[in-house]
């Protein structure tokens, strides 16, 4: 997770001292390296004391180590910054040509942000893991999970065994996992927590089950405890949006990547097994268009 979304999760999740310095942040984004910390702790009615606290909340030694690396995060984003804006594509009074416009813009910048962040060895990692499991095993929490069964749906064509899980069954499912099987791990944060899908690494980890995880950027626990990690394009807010367009984009792009890539490593048998189960399941199913009916 960015640094800046940390900062925007403390203004949700506390309401004290460290809601007023988060929410500063925010305002200030890109002017904060002109303050002091004395101006700081002025202008939200703290202490120096309190800002520092803050800083130390993120994990940093003190205000210079955070404001250092939290500067140089803001010049990485503004530095990718698309033409359009991730969290309000749209305004108020927009036409619907002007929406289908930005949605049709926001979608190829997403994606093309993802694919600049591939990393090919991991990609080609990740291909292996699936290639080589005998049940693929996807976590995530809503809305992740609708993207994980139309990626698992699309495995089971091609005849591999994958399944979604509900948030629920993390614990007794990831308890009967081995080497032997596959784990895709999706979360936007990576963050560590009762309510995230990170929640299954450690039983991952100690039953030598391969790891794919799919998150954001920035420093998170996924990343620090998982090997093979694809990145989403990630200059989305945590709360502040309208909806997770961007994020949605990104992971699907990279789910249907995964799917291509393991597709294309036995293409013919997955092609022919394809459309054998395709006659076979949909044999009611006819075209009106010419273009379209089998020949």
């Amino acid at each position: 997770m960015y640094l800046v979304n940390r900062i925007e999760e403390t203004t949700v999740k506390y309401h004290d001292a460290r809601q007023v310095i988060g929410r500063f942040i925010m305002n200030e984004q890109g002017n904060l390296h002109n303050y002091t910390i004395d101006e700081i702790a002025d202008k939200t009615y703290t202490s120096k004391a309190t800002v520092t606290r803050y800083a130390k909340l993120l994990g940093y030694s003190g205000w210079r180590e955070f404001i250092r690396e939290y500067m140089l995060e803001i010049n990485y984003l503004e530095s990718h910054k698309g033409v359009v804006d991730v969290n309000q594509p749209f305004k108020a009074g927009d036409s619907d040509e002007v929406i289908s416009d930005q949605l049709q813009a926001l979608i190829n910048e997403c994606v093309a942000d993802t694919r600049e962040h591939l990393d090919y060895g991991l990609l080609r990692m990740a291909v292996r893991y699936l290639e080589g499991a005998d049940r693929i095993v996807i976590f995530g929490m809503s809305p992740n999970l609708y993207l994980g069964e139309l990626f698992a749906r699309k495995l089971q064509t091609i005849g591999k065994t994958a399944m979604v899980v509900n948030p629920s069954e993390f614990g007794i499912t990831s308890y009967t996992m081995s080497k032997n099987d596959c784990a895709v791990i999706i979360s936007y944060s990576g963050s560590y927590s009762s309510h995230s899908s990170c929640v299954v690494v450690p039983r991952l980890r100690e039953q030598n089950v391969p790891i794919i995880g799919i998150t954001g950027g920035g420093d998170s626990y996924l990343r620090q405890n998982t090997p093979c990690i694809l990145h989403i394009s990630s200059r989305e807010r945590l709360y502040s949006k309208i909806a997770n367009f961007a994020t949605e984009e990104s992971i699907n792009y990279l789910l249907n990547l995964l799917f291509s890539c393991l597709f294309e490593r036995a293409y013919d048998r997955n092609f022919a097994f394809k459309v054998d189960g395709a006659k076979l399941l949909e044999q009611d199913r006819t075209a009106v268009l010419d273009e379209m009916k089998e020949i």
